[in-house]
């Protein structure tokens, strides 16, 4: 990938995600599956799969435990008690993971099935 072509991507991903935790919403699922790429030229990010997504300060989120192993945050991905919170903060992790995989050229975790991946 063109060194431009990767700032692009990951600058867009970030102002995407700045404009949901401004609202006050986590998506909780980044990952390169759910980001498409809106414009080949440009290369313009747009964030989908909005199926886990919820409101920071929701008391009672749909899916606690959530997100894809190798992307997942490990606040979530440990989580044993169904009371503690988390915050939007889940999604910077898994923006470090995709940086990772942008800037390196490779996965940043390493694991064939679910156990090994955490």
């Amino acid at each position: 990938m063109d060194p431009d072509q990767g700032f692009t991507i990951l600058k867009g991903l970030l102002e995407g995600l700045n404009y949901l935790h401004e609202r006050n919403i986590m998506h909780r699922d980044i990952k390169p599956e759910n980001i498409l790429l809106q414009n080949k030229d440009k290369r313009d990010p747009v964030l989908v799969d909005f199926g886990l997504a919820t409101y920071v300060n929701q008391e009672n989120k749909l899916f606690i435990r959530c997100g894809t192993p190798g992307y997942v945050a490990p606040e979530i991905a440990n989580l044993k008690e169904k009371d503690v919170a988390y915050d939007e903060k889940c999604d910077i992790f898994s923006f470090g993971v995709i940086m990772h995989m942008v800037l390196l050229g490779k996965i940043l975790f390493n694991g064939s099935n679910f156990n090994e991946m955490l």
